[in-house]
């Protein structure tokens, strides 16, 4: 039985970390500086439907493979940072602030926390980035709020989709184990 519970999570882990490769892929707003996708709230809910651990792997090697395969690899250590710092934050606040209640409120309030940590990770990498090349602090900045708006509208459209899609995809998750484990 043990083993099948492990296939069976290595299963789920791979879907989910597919379902984020086509959900970046295919479902994606072209902007001047990137684009927009639903990537980062389906990362969110790996977290708050398989749990830490599990929801963790999946995201990450969801994202991982998106940016290998997509031209990216050299921002890949970036994007598991940032992204596992926003996991972290997420799951002390859901954890130990909510005691991992998962009311309306409470799950739109991690999309909103989840998108603005997001969002103030990225603006930190860019500004530290244009630092790193010489850039006087105030060029740092501005140059730092250049890059944000894909940023910001993938941070709205994360604060919506993690609350639209946890309850539905809450649902299909309990049928074959308890949400969060």
């Amino acid at each position: 039985m043990k083993k099948q519970t492990n296939t069976f999570q290595l299963i789920e882990i791979s879907m989910y970390a597919a379902l984020i490769v086509v959900a970046i892929y295919f479902v994606r707003i072209p902007m001047p500086t990137a684009f927009v996708h639903p990537g980062n709230a389906l990362v969110i809910l790996a977290v708050l439907l398989m749990g830490f651990r599990r929801g963790v792997v999946a995201a990450l090697l969801g994202l991982f493979i998106f940016d290998a395969t997509a031209g990216y690899i050299t921002s890949v250590p970036f994007t598991l940072l940032e992204n596992f710092i926003v996991l972290v934050v997420l799951e002390i606040i859901y954890k130990y602030g909510y005691r991992r209640e998962d009311y309306f409120l409470s799950i739109v309030s991690l999309g909103v926390l989840g998108a603005l940590t997001k969002i103030v990770a990225i603006f930190i990498k860019h500004t530290i980035t244009q630092l790193l090349l010489g850039n006087a602090t105030a060029a740092a900045l501005s140059i730092a709020l250049s890059k944000m708006p894909a940023s910001f509208m993938t941070g709205v459209v994360t604060a919506v989709l993690v609350p639209l899609l946890y309850f539905p995809m809450k649902k299909v998750v309990e049928r074959f184990h308890p949400v969060g484990e």
